[in-house]
């Protein structure tokens, strides 16, 4: 455990129960802020996140909402640590519509606010990637992520989602909502100019949490053949990532997973 706590964490005293005693302990929990965005001026939206890659997580919220879809339709984004906000200047071709009354967006299961609509179908097309896999990258991947997040190894507190080609992590992001982290995964992808087309496409999106149909929108919102976690699909997920055409790999423990759609990108 950290010695000392940082912005991600705080020290607080607890009662530990252990083999039939108590004693006061110290434990480092994972710090959980209100982030205010600000777009072209205007408050937009609050989201409780990881005071951590605020740039990246306000990027990447805007681009899994369909608001933004190119790194240049971003003029200017800056965090301010004091205040927890972040301003974001769009290109002036960029008309965001949001309502007049600011929404908190929360970490619990549901992510409580959504600018998705019918209209942006267009954003969500099948992928088409002809890529495969070996079983043993989607081993070796998940054990990477695990020891990837010391945060979670302090606090056990957060979520942790990753971007992977081939056997290798790219980036790695820590929320304590999982949808903050897979934001932050997008929105790294989208500022770094690193988004591809399906036809060359063997890109992984790891992630920690569960798989939920929102985290399926996500990932082929940023495109990526793979979505793979140690923990279980909802049946929504399931049917969701069949229609649109990537492979959703669950429980991926120790040397085993689930394939639920497209098994035929994994080469068993």
């Amino acid at each position: 455990m950290n010695a000392e706590p940082t912005l991600n964490t705080h020290k607080i005293t607890v009662k530990r129960y252990e083999q039939e005693s108590a004693c006061d302990r110290e434990e480092a929990v994972v710090a959980e802020r209100s982030i205010s965005l600000f777009v072209n001026g205007k408050e937009s939206v609050r989201l409780m996140a990881l005071p951590d890659q605020i740039e990246e997580l306000a990027a990447g919220f805007l681009y899994s909402e369909c608001v933004i879809s190119h790194r240049e339709d971003i003029v200017k984004i800056s965090f301010n640590p004091t205040a927890m906000s972040v301003e974001i200047h769009l290109a002036e071709h960029i008309q965001p519509v949001f309502s007049d009354k600011i929404r908190s967006v929360t970490t619990g299961c549901g992510r409580g606010l959504t600018f998705v609509s019918a209209l942006n179908s267009r954003f969500f097309s099948p992928i088409s990637s002809q890529a495969s896999i070996a079983p043993q990258t989607v081993i070796d991947l998940m054990r990477k992520l695990q020891r990837k997040s010391s945060l979670f190894h302090d606090t056990g507190g957060v979520h942790s989602a990753a971007v992977a080609e081939n056997d290798e992590i790219l980036f790695c992001s820590d929320d304590i909502g999982r949808h903050n982290a897979v934001d932050k995964v997008l929105g790294w992808l989208l500022r770094s100019d690193r988004l591809t087309p399906d036809a060359e496409n063997n890109r992984m999106l790891l992630t920690t949490g569960r798989l939920s149909s929102e985290i399926v929108t996500k990932a082929v919102r940023g495109r990526f053949a793979f979505l793979i976690s140690p923990s279980a699909p909802t049946s929504g997920a399931v049917q969701l990532a069949e229609e649109l055409g990537i492979t959703l790999i669950g429980f991926a423990r120790g040397e085993r997973f689930n394939i639920y759609t497209h098994p035929e990108r994994v080469r068993i």
